[in-house]
């Protein structure tokens, strides 16, 4: 961009904008390690004629796939822990198009 060449202000402007979604980038991933993994599953089964349904939390671990129950106690605040990982997902998502556009900008091997 030949204005950031030639305009230090709009330069140091963009290259701290740059850092600072690096740095919110890095926070945002952090908070998204401490969240439980997985994905939330509902399994129901018929036994003696009755419905029974059951959550579990679904997740990788090394090439397996492990299932773990979830009591119904706990379950309000998994479900708001995994909302807001996958709020926070969402949001590493725009800061990682903005920090390739700033990269662009700057003329950033990325």
């Amino acid at each position: 961009m030949n204005v950031a060449e030639n305009d230090t202000v709009v330069h140091g402007m963009l290259q701290d904008e740059y850092e600072r979604c690096l740095l919110a980038l890095e926070a945002l991933e952090r908070k998204v390690d401490a969240f439980p993994k997985g994905a939330l599953n509902v399994r129901v089964k018929q036994i003696g004629g009755r419905q029974y349904s059951y959550h579990y939390l679904v997740a990788r671990e090394g090439s397996r796939v492990v299932n773990r129950h979830i009591p119904k106690v706990q379950l309000p605040a998994l479900k708001k822990q995994l909302a807001e990982r996958d709020r926070c997902r969402q949001e590493m998502r725009t800061y990682k198009k903005r920090i390739v556009y700033l990269e662009k900008l700057l003329r950033i091997p990325g």
